[in-house]
């Protein structure tokens, strides 16, 4: 979801509430993983309005094949949805019952997990706000489901990596 994508309607209004969630995303350190999810968990919690309209224009934007219309794999689909949002590289990814690419969190990374169907698992954690510390290395597994990642990378700054 480039400058040049997004119009008016639930692009837009998704540019917006992502860009709305900026300023929760400055206020932890991904450098202390648990914190942070208690934190983003605790004020900004998957049944806050904002978050619940974040998670429906998502479905809108699935549904319509604008939100992740690359494909990695049979079970991975993903999409930039912007490079730099506030310092952060934003990104979507649906994953059912799959393994995606290896990758080192240089500077960290957090999550907005979404549950589709099932009972999905993001690398053990259930739907909600997972944080990754900076130099933390890891294979992103959903397991139990389908679910659907919003992420945020500060500074865009990932190293795609198997091991």
């Amino acid at each position: 979801m480039t400058d040049d994508a997004v119009n008016d309607g639930p692009q837009k209004e998704l540019d917006l509430a992502l860009r709305g969630m900026i300023a929760a995303l400055d206020s932890v350190d991904p450098a202390a993983p648990e914190d942070a999810m208690v934190h983003l968990n605790r004020e900004h919690g998957f049944d806050t309005p904002h978050v619940t309209r974040i998670f429906e224009l998502c479905q809108q934007g699935l549904a319509d094949g604008w939100l992740a219309p690359r494909e990695a794999g049979p079970h991975v689909r993903f999409g930039r949805l912007e490079k730099d949002m506030g310092g952060y590289a934003v990104d979507a990814v649906v994953m059912e019952d799959a393994r995606g690419m290896g990758h080192t969190h240089t500077r960290g990374e957090l999550n907005m997990c979404f549950a589709l169907n099932g009972q999905p698992k993001f690398d053990g954690h259930p739907p909600g706000w997972v944080v990754f510390a900076p130099g933390s290395h890891h294979i992103p597994t959903v397991t139990g489901g389908t679910m659907l990642f919003i992420y945020f990378t500060p500074g865009g700054e990932v190293v795609w990596d198997p091991t």
